[in-house]
């Protein structure tokens, strides 16, 4: 039963990847400048509603799917559960992340600057399950000799409150370049890395078995997870925490959009170059060292008593030391890189265009993305080809293509609408996996509502 509940906690965990493909560069949406602040921006005013301009939960787990342990198909479930253990990697990875836009605005400047700016909230979640730890956790310490090593197991967890504010500038015909400052408010984090250490079984000399663990080093740094008994942790706590009543931190998005050639468009970024510091209900935890037990002995002499467990204790101790500690530190932003190039043809055949203003825009476009995220605990990167077409002067569309760790088949799409000054746009990715989400690794959904002036509404 507890390997039921193990994996089915692995398995309901799941979360992010943080690559927005099909909402990367997709219909002139205001939304595109947080992925890349040197896009374009063609409107002179956009508003999005607040808590509903941009909703974005993403999911993804590269070890296996809900499907593959609970579906009825006449397996044993526990011959899945080892089918699973034995195919496990040397390290799998769990993701989450959730973020909610809460004010959104930007309008056009002179000289051909675009000024956005706002707030949103994200929580972010990255985990690396190593497959020793599953190992262990399936055969118990049965296999003599066979050493679990904790080195691969890091993980992070960051809910945090972003106020942003961004400049866009078209400085030639071919080049537009911007940038976006952020201030970051902390609510709580929680991080480990850089562990190591094993733990191992071998025959023993005294007793049949030796428990060896060696070369411990293992630390999980916290803040604004533990607090005293009087405090009281509400929904107002957090709005506070969220309104940079927490810990502070700083960050940098820069991007570009470069047109070689007339039809041709490339474009890059890289998102949140920056660190959060870390100084508020600080509490981490460090365990060093190693130890050898191969049983207890006893000696029953009823004229000198011993207390064997105390003892026991007392020589652990002693030998692995568990310390807490309540120093601030420094927490990097995990930094994602976005880069593309694409293929315009196809000239507009609806006057009075909703999306785009310009005589250089075209109906169709196709190109591939490149998406990385470099982190403390863990990189990831994904290959996305594209195809964008504008149906309407009310909608546009884009279909997407993307191989990553998570899977080789996932396909994308995304609508964007305008009537007059509303927007409406979602996507999605997996679409593939519609008929049964619980055989997806991964998932991402954004949906948000904006109102976008361009001067002719």
């Amino acid at each position: 039963m507890k390997k039921v509940v193990l994996f089915s906690f692995l398995v309901f965990s799941i979360g992010y990847a943080q690559n927005k493909q099909v909402l990367y560069d997709f219909a002139g949406l205001p939304q595109t400048l947080m992925l890349n602040p040197g896009a374009e921006a063609n409107n002179k005013f956009y508003m999005g509603l607040p808590l509903a301009s941009q909703i974005s939960v993403q999911a993804g787990f590269t070890g296996f799917s809900a499907y593959d342990i609970f579906a009825v198909d006449g397996i044993n479930i526990n011959d899945k559960l080892r089918r699973e253990a034995n195919n496990f990697g040397k390290a799998e990875v769990i993701t989450i992340n959730q973020q909610l836009e809460i004010l959104s605005a930007g309008f056009q400047l002179k000289n051909n600057a675009y000024l956005s700016f706002g707030y949103y909230q994200e929580f972010d979640f990255l985990g690396k399950i190593p497959g020793d730890m599953v190992d262990l956790f399936y055969e118990g310490n049965t296999i003599l000799d066979k050493r679990y090593s904790i080195k691969k197991l890091t993980a992070r967890a960051e809910l945090l409150g972003v106020l942003h504010v961004g400049l866009s500038k078209k400085i030639s015909d071919q080049w537009r370049i911007g940038a976006r400052v952020k201030l970051y408010s902390g609510v709580f984090n929680a991080k480990s890395k850089n562990n190591w250490g094993s733990f191992y079984t071998e025959s023993g000399v005294n007793n049949i078995y030796n428990h060896n663990f060696e070369d411990i080093n293992f630390l999980v740094q916290t803040s604004g997870l533990f607090f005293e008994d009087t405090d009281e942790i509400t929904a107002s706590y957090i709005k506070n925490k969220l309104l940079f009543g927490g810990n502070l931190g700083l960050g940098l998005d820069l991007g570009f959009t470069y047109y070689p050639q007339k039809q041709w468009k490339i474009t890059g970024s890289i998102l949140d170059l920056g660190f959060v510091n870390y100084s508020k209900n600080i509490e981490s935890y460090s365990v060093k060292g190693s130890y050898e037990i191969d049983g207890v002995s006893f000696n029953f002499d009823p004229n000198n008593p011993e207390n064997y467990w105390q003892d026991l204790k007392d020589d652990f101790d002693a030998n692995v030391v568990l310390d807490t500690i309540y120093n601030s530190y420094i927490s990097i932003r995990p930094v994602k890189l976005n880069g593309s190039v694409s293929f315009g043809y196809g000239r507009p055949v609806y006057d009075n265009c909703r999306f785009f203003e310009g005589e250089d825009y075209y109906t169709n476009k196709f190109g591939f993305q490149l998406y990385s995220t470099v982190g403390a605990v863990h990189s990831q990167i994904a290959g996305t080809l594209f195809y964008e077409r504008r149906v309407s002067k009310h909608l546009q569309t884009k279909l997407t293509y993307t191989a990553d760790a998570y899977s080789f088949t996932n396909f994308g799409a995304g609508l964007a609408t305008r009537l007059g000054a509303f927007n409406m746009y979602v996507t999605a990715d997996n679409l593939l996996n519609l008929a049964n989400l619980y055989d997806a690794k991964s998932a991402s959904l954004q949906f948000g509502i904006n109102f976008i002036i361009n001067g002719n509404n």
